[in-house]
């Protein structure tokens, strides 16, 4: 069967002995005389690209391998390990003590998919694509490829499944708890977090939510990515960062927010317990989706018994579509639940959970250019349509 990759013997160099040829449906449609299989037909009108693809490769290893080639050269730092001017695998195995031969297979596999180019001389460069496995590029991505506690979880639950048992769905209080027992752990958790927020936030320093505001507490903020971001696009706020004792120790050695560290208090603690006072605005940035449904709403409850009068919650979550179209809050709807056993919402289970806090929607922005949303929430009382 001919899936997602043209197979083009006679190139024989292993960077294009297999090109990927991620088609759309006109693609297919357009490829002239040769018969579409069967399976082709079938997915060419699947409105998900991802599915469509993973359909049309399935068949094919790098389906599997590819998640953990990139894990395994993300934690090795092969592409760190390269010279400006290219490095043969021998010196890149030197330079990260792993074995030269499977690493030569990895880099060509790499090469091969785009990560590196090879020249006459057997010397791997990383290419522009290459530069997410580094990590102090701008766009790195290395931590968050480095990650295999997902996979763990899934393949529990594969075989949960395959056993007819429940899903073994994690406990936030048990992630987190972990993760406080774990520095190591921990440190590459947030240093995830720091990269998914550079990414998927940029725009929300931007949006029109900071328009007479004093303090913005950013409630289980991380290392600060998110909250440095804002200040040093609004310079008239001020900060407060809130998150566990061991996040906020490590904010305080590195940070993003030594810019603008003279308009920004740290502060360590559970939210579960409470939270401080001296914020007029509250963020809450992919806080909810870690919780079910009851923890969610006690998070909120505190938020508002801290907020001072006319204050306001924003909260920056993916919004699950009260409609079937394609969107990656299905999948991580999936993946919180695995994890965490946390859920990502609609917006009509957002309002359940303002409801049962004392809270009520008042407006929904688009983050940027990316999936997330922002959605606004006041204090029922402050609510225009009850006066």
């Amino acid at each position: 069967m001919k899936t997602g990759y043209d197979h083009e013997p006679e190139l024989q160099t292993p960077a294009n002995r297999w090109r990927i040829s991620f088609r759309s449906p006109d693609d297919i449609e357009q490829e002239g005389a040769r018969t579409l299989t069967e399976l082709e037909q079938l997915v060419r009108d699947v409105p998900d690209p991802v599915v469509r693809e993973y359909l049309l490769m399935a068949d094919d290893s790098i389906v599997a391998v590819l998640p953990y080639t990139l894990a395994i050269a993300a934690r090795l730092g092969v592409a760190d390990a390269c010279a400006p001017d290219g490095s043969t695998p021998e010196e890149i195995a030197a330079a990260v003590r792993f074995a030269a031969e499977p690493l030569t297979s990895l880099m060509n596999a790499l090469t091969g998919a785009g990560f590196f180019t090879r020249d006459q001389r057997g010397r791997f460069t990383p290419t522009e694509l290459g530069s997410v496995l580094k990590a102090d590029s701008a766009v790195s991505m290395r931590a968050t490829l480095s990650n295999l506690d997902s996979h763990r979880a899934w393949l529990q639950a594969a075989d949960a499944a395959a056993e007819m048992r429940p899903l073994p769905a994690a406990h936030g209080e048990t992630f987190f708890e972990d993760q406080d027992t774990k520095p190591k752990t921990d440190a590459a958790f947030n240093t995830r977090m720091r990269e998914r927020a550079t990414r998927l936030y940029a725009g929300l320093a931007d949006l029109p939510v900071w328009d007479g505001v004093h303090t913005v507490m950013d409630i289980g903020g991380g290392l600060g990515t998110v909250l440095s971001m804002i200040l040093r696009a609004q310079p008239q706020l001020s900060g407060l960062l809130f998150d566990r004792r061991s996040v906020i120790d490590l904010a305080v050695g590195d940070s993003p927010l030594a810019p603008v560290r003279d308009r920004c208090t740290l502060v360590a603690g559970d939210f579960f317990d409470g939270l401080p006072g001296g914020a007029d605005v509250h963020l809450l940035g992919s806080v909810l989706h870690d919780w079910d449904d009851e923890k969610a709403a006690d998070i909120l409850r505190a938020s508002v018994r801290a907020l001072p009068p006319g204050g306001r919650i924003l909260v920056c979550e993916l919004v699950v579509p009260e409609t079937s179209e394609p969107h990656p809050a299905r999948w991580s709807d999936l993946g919180m639940l695995v994890l965490l056993g946390g859920r990502e919402r609609t917006l009509s289970e957002f309002d359940k959970l303002f409801a049962a806090a004392g809270l009520v929607r008042a407006r929904v922005l688009p983050v940027g250019e990316s999936s997330f949303s922002l959605i606004e929430a006041i204090p029922s009382e402050q609510d225009p349509r009850n006066t």
